[in-house]
This record gives structure tokens, sequence and C-alpha cells, in this order.
């Protein structure tokens, strides 16, 4: 892969040698703070064989959980990659390199020392390395480490290039206009990668497993809002969604039985209610639980909308832990017209939709306010998901 580096391209040397030895059963994450990615503008991506669905962080040398900006200098990480892959076999010339953010290896090894395959296309990869203290960047808050995977000798044939970073450094990189902080390649799930003829801005997935500090108290409403997925209708919406609140009227959160209220507000290019226009609340089943005439719950006033939808919470919205109803509105008659769809959902909802590689968790239109919406097909852009005001 290539990599744009602080000051200057560094080429990467066999300094280190990383340990691919067994992690326990017990080794699970206990960094937090983390997330991952595929390696940015990685043109090898095309050569990839191994999609990644799972990543894994410890810290061997506490048995506590540790923020990332704490991990001491030298501390041994053990890291699980799990996914699913086309190889049947390990390359017996394939090796791996792990660098760091700043340049340089900080391990690499045999592929057939760190690598197992397994039932239906599964692979596990297992390794151990130092962190250094160029994993860090210009604050302990910024960390990074790639692990890289070469399927023939020499370094070549890419099979696959995961990152693993710190939030923050996570926000630094799509917070900047160039280098671009895309992929190249989409991933199919199985070990399947198909180059794109245009980049896409890059996925982010979180490393879960730890959490640092006293856990806070369950709120009684923590809910996020995010447009449709991979809803073609986009195209058609007029509605820039800005802030989305949930009334419960349930001083303990809310339930299957409540009689809520959802109030959204945005702007739209709408000069007019339609007269045909309707609306549909759905649950996470699939199956409707409200419907009615979008004139009764939209008002406009100078390029601005309000939707306020009272509604009751059916069980079918809930599922296990997992929260979720959407609301979609139409402007012409029998549910024609796509004018602005959304959906409501908790983190353990969002953080399972987003962490699946299929099908991708992507919006197929880009929203530039005020009604106006670009089509970003054939691949879409990543979902964005904003916190929803709750009123209990």
């Amino acid at each position: 892969m290539l990599r744009s580096l602080v000051g200057s391209e560094m080429c990467i040397r066999d300094r280190y040698l990383a340990r691919a030895l067994p992690v326990q059963l017990d080794d699970v994450t206990n960094v937090c703070d983390l997330q991952y990615n595929y390696c940015p503008r990685d043109p090898g991506c095309s050569t990839y064989t191994m999609s990644v669905h799972n990543v894994q962080v410890r810290d061997l040398n506490t048995n506590t959980d540790i923020k990332i900006s704490n991990v001491t200098v030298g501390s041994t990480f053990a890291l699980t990659v799990t996914g699913k892959t086309t190889m049947t076999q390990v390359p017996v010339s394939g090796s791996y390199r792990l660098y760091a953010l700043t340049g340089g290896n900080v391990g690499t090894g045999l592929l057939t020392d760190a690598l197992t395959l397994g039932a239906n296309g599964s692979f596990t990869m297992q390794v151990q390395f130092n962190v250094a203290a160029n994993n860090f960047g210009s604050s302990r808050d910024l960390f990074e480490v790639g692990l890289d995977v070469f399927q023939k000798a020499s370094g070549s044939d890419e099979g696959m290039c995961v990152q693993i970073e710190s939030t923050e450094y996570v926000k630094e990189a799509q917070a900047k206009s160039s280098p671009a902080f895309d992929l190249l390649c989409k991933d199919d799930g199985d070990g399947h990668f198909e180059k794109l003829e245009n980049p896409v801005a890059m996925p982010v997935f979180d490393v879960t497993g730890a959490t640092c500090g006293p856990p806070p108290p369950p709120p009684g409403c923590a809910l996020d809002w995010y447009y449709c997925p991979r809803d073609p209708g986009c195209k058609t919406y007029t509605m820039s969604v800005e802030t989305t609140e949930f009334d419960t009227h349930d001083s303990k959160g809310y339930k299957a039985g409540d009689k809520v209220t959802l109030i959204v507000k945005g702007t739209t290019s709408l000069t007019a209610i339609p007269p045909s226009g309707s609306y549909r609340i759905y649950a996470l089943s699939g199956h409707n639980e409200g419907s009615g005439v979008l004139s009764d719950v939209m008002a406009l006033s100078a390029g601005s909308f309000t939707v306020t939808v009272p509604f009751t919470l059916s069980s079918e919205s809930f599922s296990g832990t997992d929260f979720e109803f959407g609301l979609d509105v139409f402007q012409g008659a029998s549910g024609s017209d796509e004018g602005m769809c959304i959906e409501v959902a908790n983190p353990s909802y969002v953080a399972e939709v987003k962490a699946k590689p299929t099908p991708p968790f992507v919006t197929y239109c880009k929203d530039e306010g005020h009604g106006h919406f670009v089509s970003t097909l054939p691949s879409g852009t990543p979902e964005v998901v904003k916190p929803v005001k709750c009123v209990l």
C-alpha cells in the first residue's frame, strides 16, 4: 500500500520482529477509544482477499481497561483480526508487517505463523507487538498502527491492509481535504473486492469491548437518527433534516404502548404542502405502526419545515436490546414521490448495522441542505449519525 507520512514518504524497514502467538480466549479488547478501517487510498486493494469483520486489541501489560492515551510505550499489544477470505490455504511465502503512524515498522513476520483459516471461508489473524513512540503523533491522543498482509514473497500481492487508530486520529484524517481519507475498492464482505471508478469516503468501525472509567448510568432515552440507508428514493427528497426530537411522555424512557411524539425540523425546497402527501411510521420489523395525511402533521415557514407526528410505539420496534423505527414522507398519492425518510434507533441497533460489511451502512444521496440532494450511486456514502433530542 502507499502511505502519506509526515514530512515525506518513508520506506518500510524490517527492524522489528512481531510475535505471532496464540491469543487466549480472555484476550478481548481492553483498550478504549480505538477504531479501525482499511488503509486509505491503497491501490493494492484490488488484490485483497480478506474482508475484515472485527478487530480486538488487548494491552497485555494491564488487567484493566485503559485509554489509548494512557498506554505506556513498550507495552505489548495483542491484535486479533477476524473475517472472511477467499483463501483456501495460507500462502507459504506470505508475510505481514506492522507499521507506525510516523513511519517505520513495529513488527513483521511470516503469515503461516499468524493466520488461521476456518470453516466457511473464515479467518483469524493473531499477532503481538510492542507499542513504540512512533505509534503516537503530536499528542498521546493520536495513535495508529497498520497491519499489512502480503500473499507472496518480498512483500507483494497484498491480501489485506487495515489501520487501527485512536478516535482523535480518525477525526483529524476525516477533516483533512488532502490527502483524502478515501477507500478505492468496494468490500463485498466475503474476501472479494471491486476496484471503484471513483473513491468513496472511508467507512470506519469501532473497536468494541472496553469501557474506561465508571460506566454512565443507563439513560432513559439515548437515540440517534440518520437518513434511511440505501434508499433509492432519496433522489426525490426535498426535506433536509436538521433536528429530531422524540417526546416519550414517559418519565422512565420509552416502551411498547407509549403514546409518543416525533418532531422533525429542517429546511426544504417545498413552497407548499403537497395536497396528496402522506406519511408512514414503520417499525424495526418492517411493518407499519402509523400513517396519515401529510398536511395534518406538517407546517411550512419561509423555507423551513416542521413535521410533528404522534403515534403509539408498538412491540415490533423492539428486538432484544435493539430499538428502531422510521418516518417516511411521500409527496405524491399512493405513497409515491418520496420527500424524506429517516430512521431513529438506539445505540445498540446503530452499532450492529455499522459493524456489518453487508448490506453497507450508506446513503445513496448527499444532503446539500435546503432540500437539495445529489445522488452518490452506485457506491453511496457512509451514513452520518446524529443524536436525537429526547424529552421524557
